[in-house]
């Protein structure tokens, strides 16, 4: 016990960030408050939340999610390049990549087994919610563009390394993960949006660069966009 004790220790110096934990859980606690704030405002204003989501106002709702890492960084007066702007090798992507291949089939099996038992899965929420669009242009552009920068801004560039310096990147690995996948509030979505977040986040911290995560979450949205638009172009290549 004592020996891991030492280790997170010399861990927490090798990564440290000029946050500490209690700002870490601080971001988490704020991140809840603004899901639970946009929650009741859907509940209270469906059909004006409904009019909103229709154009740019859907990048509100990702954009939000910068708002607890910018107040705490602002507060203590630290600069956004902690985050992990920094340059990174190719074998960081290349692994990346890997492991995101790795992950489909598992992704694949997870939403067969829901199709088994009659549950909707993320991509026929999505592809619905495609349907009721006038134009589908300001989705793809927060989901593809907007969110990875902006969800790995906070999960893994202030999330992650918060976590690691205090627990160890291993614990800090599976927290942050889980609090991503349960931030898309979706429990269907819970188990492949870990995986990914699982990848995501141990490709951070091989790099400790920022730009790996985001281009493989930019490629990951876009394929998954892009699979989406055509099953609703061609559905008869995707017979139900």
């Amino acid at each position: 016990m004592e020996e891991n004790r030492v280790e997170v220790s010399q861990e927490a110096q090798v990564y440290s960030v000029p946050w500490t934990i209690i700002d870490t859980w601080l971001g988490v606690v704020l991140l809840i408050l603004i899901n639970v704030g946009m929650l009741v405002a859907l509940f209270l204003f469906q059909d004006e939340a409904k009019q909103f989501a229709q154009g740019a106002g859907i990048l509100f709702g990702e954009l939000i999610y910068l708002l607890p890492v910018l107040v705490i960084l602002a507060a203590k007066r630290i600069g956004l390049s902690h985050l992990g702007f920094k340059k990174f090798d190719s074998l960081t992507m290349g692994l990346g990549c890997g492991l995101i291949v790795i992950s489909y089939p598992i992704i694949i099996a997870h939403n067969m087994l829901l199709t088994f038992l009659g549950v909707n899965t993320q991509g026929e929420a999505v592809m619905k919610m495609f349907s009721e669009l006038k134009s589908p242009v300001w989705l793809i552009l927060a989901a593809v563009i907007v969110a990875p920068l902006v969800e790995e801004i906070f999960f893994r560039g202030f999330l992650f390394q918060g976590f690691r310096q205090r627990y160890g990147w291993i614990a800090a690995l599976l927290l942050s993960s889980g609090i991503f996948a349960a931030s898309h509030l979706d429990p269907v979505s819970f188990i492949p949006t870990f995986i990914l977040g699982v990848v995501l986040g141990y490709v951070y911290h091989r790099s400790n660069s920022l730009w790996p995560s985001v281009i493989l979450h930019f490629l990951n949205n876009g394929f998954a966009m892009g699979a989406m638009l055509v099953a609703m172009r061609f559905p008869e290549l995707f017979p139900s």
